[in-house]
């Protein structure tokens, strides 16, 4: 009697749980927006989540829970919904302060709203989480066996965008890590990270030319011209003007204020806007930086002693009558 119950006991360790049905998870988890992609949203060990396919050692998961109303924003990508703010938010059992924390989701996150009450919004998302992270029966299950799950409506878009590349129509997602070329076979620029979107332009035998959308640091990055002298001063084009002239710098400067230009600016035409900026980073110099209409909107919301970075081409390293550096301005960030 006893082994037959162990065998019983067994059988239920190791069989997975039926389709559809929700399982807890065993450890704290990220879940991915395709397997090896972005983040998306986090679960805490407890969590309740309905598993789906697996690959490799990743398994897609949905998770429903209840959020703040108010963090509730537009539509992201084909979710109806997302996550607004800076800031993770909460993930609750219930739609109440006290409700289990069961993760957070990810700032700007698409979601699915399921129902709304009160000043609660109960919403799903999908992710790929470790498989490690789901009880044994169902990590280890094959993944025949689950594929089959027919899940409702909303959930199935959910799972089919997770599935598939979330950039605009035509663009395509990187399988695994990859190497960018400056030419087919040519030099290396760079490494797509597993998920990554990009967006085909051209083909040639077996190679395809990408473009790919994405924000890095300003203070990395230097104009991509043969005439930038990133070591460049206002002492420097005071020295040599004729030298320095169209050479393109990235400075640090301080905006002082904004103007139009009068007849004594001789080297500006009447009535141009212009900065009149200090600088460039500890040099007490003062700077005319031109400004041209597609960024006079831009610069209008720029208070005055701001500290901004700027790429400018020089006009002249010492104009006349103060001698006072001029500059076409191309592009310009507070700091």
């Amino acid at each position: 009697m006893h082994l037959v119950c162990s065998i019983a006991a067994f059988v239920a360790w190791t069989v997975a749980p039926p389709l559809g049905a929700q399982v807890t998870t065993g450890a704290d988890a990220e879940a991915r927006a395709a397997p090896g992609g972005a983040v998306v949203f986090s679960l805490r060990a407890g969590a309740k989540v309905s598993p789906g396919v697996t690959k490799g050692a990743e398994t897609l998961v949905s998770v429903d829970g209840w959020v703040r109303q108010a963090l509730v924003g537009g539509k992201r990508d084909t979710f109806p919904a997302s996550i607004s703010g800076k800031s993770a938010v909460r993930l609750r059992s219930s739609p109440s302060p006290q409700g289990a924390i069961l993760g957070e989701l990810r700032p700007g996150v698409g979601v699915t709203t399921l129902s709304k009450q009160g000043t609660w919004a109960h919403v799903k998302r999908s992710g790929w989480i470790p498989s490690s992270a789901l009880p044994r029966q169902v990590a280890h299950a094959p993944a025949a066996q689950r594929s089959g799950s027919a899940p409702k409506p909303d959930a199935a878009a959910a799972a089919a965008l997770e599935t598939a590349s979330p950039g605009p129509p035509g663009s395509m997602s990187a399988s695994r890590a990859t190497k960018v070329l400056a030419s087919p076979g040519g030099k290396t620029l760079g490494e797509l990270a597993p998920g990554a979107v990009v967006r085909p332009l051209a083909r040639d035998r077996g190679w395809m030319r990408v473009t790919i959308e994405g924000w890095v640091n300003e203070r990395d990055l230097a104009p991509a011209d043969s005439s930038f002298a990133s070591a460049l001063t206002a002492a420097d084009l005071r020295a040599d003007p004729e030298g320095t002239r169209g050479k393109v710098v990235r400075w640090e400067v301080q905006v002082l204020s904004l103007q139009a230009a009068d007849p004594l600016r001789r080297e500006l035409t009447p009535d141009e806007p212009y900065l009149l900026a200090r600088g460039p980073g500890a040099e007490n110099a003062l700077l005319y930086l031109a400004v041209p209409p597609s960024l006079l909107t831009e610069v209008k919301t720029i208070p005055p002693l701001t500290i901004a970075i700027i790429t400018a081409r020089v006009r002249s390293g010492r104009s006349e009558p103060a001698g006072t550096p001029i500059l076409d301005l191309r592009t310009i960030s507070k700091r």
